[in-house]
């Protein structure tokens, strides 16, 4: 075997495992399906408690006289405190129950969405949405250190890179409910868009309390690494060293790793590409492109409906490619930023939700791949505060610059220039992709069996 094939496959340590402890294997791997179910569905209900506000906040904003000011500070409220959430929440996913950690965090995030239905006052609904924010930024990095921690190196992006769909039937499905509701009730009952989501996740999450799984040693299965061998979980140097406190390794894996650092600028810039192409869709196409209220809108969906089998198909690449995810990132990358500048001179409707949905695809498939890296690069110990310090990028840098870089350029330049920036960005990000190529080979050893 050459050496660079020996870099790529090790002992199928598994099959060792399986025919000493088969009991174990049987369950460990029945334990696996449920552990997964319950993070994705349980990321899914995530949603169906987030965006209620932000989606009913112009008929409240009208009911109630509010400004457009005012709506928009509730709703910087959530960001703020979702991205400093996710990185200091992922410090206590870190340190506690997955399963407990997980269910609590839905559970209120669906208490604290009831109670918005019927707060009229702004002071209060403003800290209501800021402690949204923070309780939110507990489940990415719960449910991802659970596959994490279930997975092994060959699967484990298969398992993120499907997980990561959840969000958009999520988020594509609470506007559905919302308007069924509307439907059923009248529109005047605002506060049923809260509450009815809010019942409903919350019985979800004491069922998640019961069913719900923490890490396989907890639960006395033994770890990935005892199963797996060095393709059970990413090869840190560090990983094995008992003598380094959770404070010293958080140091080493994540703030003075310049692979971690590598990998939250690419987030930033994902993020910036993903909400500079959504968030400006309504005033390029519509003002710029001349395209109707109807089109664009289409193009909006196109684009979020596709992307969730072109996150299959992103989940496909990381069984077929386990260890070069960084190549299949850059590569997408570089497809997208032709589709942007393809996006921005194109005047035919039909190729335009054609661009719209692989634009889609592109996006969210190298923004998986940044969760599939990350916890690719650190030891299980961080899972959860290295997602959470990589989102942090993602939702301060990278979504508060679109919506404030992308119209700066338009109006002083052109929107021209604006979206050449971001195909600019598209480039330099998968540059940065391929600059982990090395280390993830060195990384992420995968064996035969799963």
């Amino acid at each position: 075997m050459s050496k660079k094939t020996s870099i790529k496959l090790s002992h199928d340590a598994s099959a060792d495992y399986s025919s000493k402890h088969p009991l174990s294997f049987a369950r460990y791997l029945a334990r696996r399906k449920m552990v997964f179910a319950v993070a994705y569905v349980g990321y899914v209900c995530a949603y169906l408690v987030r965006n209620n506000f932000k989606l009913t906040s112009e008929e409240l904003r009208l009911a109630n006289g509010w400004s457009l000011t005012q709506v928009g500070l509730i709703l910087t409220a959530f960001t703020i405190t979702y991205g400093f959430g996710k990185f200091f929440m992922g410090m206590v996913v870190d340190r506690t129950s997955l399963r407990k950690t997980f269910a609590l965090a839905l559970g209120v995030s669906a208490c604290i969405c009831i109670a918005i239905g019927f707060i009229k006052n702004l002071p209060l609904l403003f800290f209501a949405m800021l402690l949204l924010g923070m309780v939110q930024g507990a489940l990415a990095p719960a449910s991802m250190t659970m596959i994490a921690n279930w997975y092994p190196n060959k699967t484990r992006g298969a398992g993120i890179a499907i997980w990561n769909t959840s969000q958009n039937l999520g988020g594509a499905g609470l506007p559905l409910i919302i308007t069924a509701l509307f439907a059923w009730s009248g529109p005047g009952n605002l506060a049923i868009a809260f509450w009815v989501p809010g019942l409903v996740v919350l019985a979800i999450s004491f069922l998640f309390w019961k069913i719900g799984g923490d890490r396989p040693e907890v639960e006395n299965l033994g770890t990935l690494d005892d199963i797996y061998g060095d393709a059970g979980t990413p090869q840190v140097q560090h990983k094995d060293n008992t003598s380094y406190s959770y404070w010293k390794i958080i140091k080493n894996d994540i703030f003075t790793n310049p692979v971690i650092l590598t990998i939250a600028a690419i987030n930033a810039m994902l993020y910036m590409l993903r909400f500079g192409i959504l968030n400006w869709m309504p005033a390029f196409l519509g003002t710029e492109m001349g395209f109707s209220q109807t089109q664009y809108s289409m193009a909006f969906s196109t684009l979020e409906w596709v992307a969730i089998p072109g996150s299959f198909f992103f989940a496909w690449l990381s069984v077929s490619f386990p260890n070069k995810q960084s190549i299949v990132g850059c590569c997408g990358l570089g497809v997208l930023a032709a589709l942007i500048l393809f996006y921005m001179g194109n005047t035919n409707y039909t190729m335009l939700l054609i661009c719209s949905g692989l634009m889609g695809s592109l996006i969210y498939g190298p923004q998986l791949i940044v969760n599939i890296l990350t916890l690719n690069f650190v030891s299980l110990k961080t899972a959860g505060v290295a997602v959470g310090f990589v989102g942090l990028f993602g939702y301060i840098v990278g979504e508060l610059g679109a919506n404030l870089i992308m119209p700066v350029l338009a109006e002083r330049f052109s929107w021209g220039v604006s979206l050449s920036f971001l195909a600019a960005l598209s480039v330099i990000s998968g540059l940065m992709y391929i600059s982990l190529r090395d280390h993830e080979a060195k990384t992420v050893h995968v064996s035969q069996k799963i």
